[in-house]
């Protein structure tokens, strides 16, 4: 009995590691590369966005075109941020673990939209480039 509980046991945590295996999107994004994740202190950003406890904070934000925006993982949890511009164009951060930043320059007009792609129940962003 003790034997088919372990089988059992060790079949569900392969099972959950094989369905959260899928949950990360590496399709191509526009502008982002491995340069884009940082230490705070080494970029400049106009406006920050904190992630913690599964949320950004602020959760809206209106910037101006050309401005950069920085967001800082607070989290112990990795997470991968995905954002889209309403009527097209995307931006994809690489995995953010505790400590790291991703910085993105809006240089197109209109709403973004950005979630954390690695945890799409949570809450979503929002960032209005005028």
């Amino acid at each position: 009995m003790r034997i088919r509980s372990l089988a059992f046991l060790i079949l569900l945590i392969s099972l959950v590691g094989l369905t959260f295996s899928g949950c990360v999107d590496n399709n191509a994004t526009d502008d982002v590369t491995e340069e884009n994740v940082s230490d705070q202190g080494s970029v400049n950003a106009d406006t920050i966005v904190y992630i913690e406890k599964y949320a950004f904070h602020p959760d809206y934000v209106t910037i101006s075109s050309g401005d950069t925006v920085m967001w800082i993982n607070n989290d112990s949890v990795a997470f991968i941020i995905k954002g889209t511009l309403v009527g097209g164009g995307i931006f994809q951060s690489p995995t953010l673990r505790k400590d790291d930043t991703f910085t993105y320059t809006f240089t197109n007009k209109g709403t973004y939209k950005y979630q954390l792609v690695t945890h799409p129940w949570t809450n979503i962003g929002f960032i209005v480039v005028e």
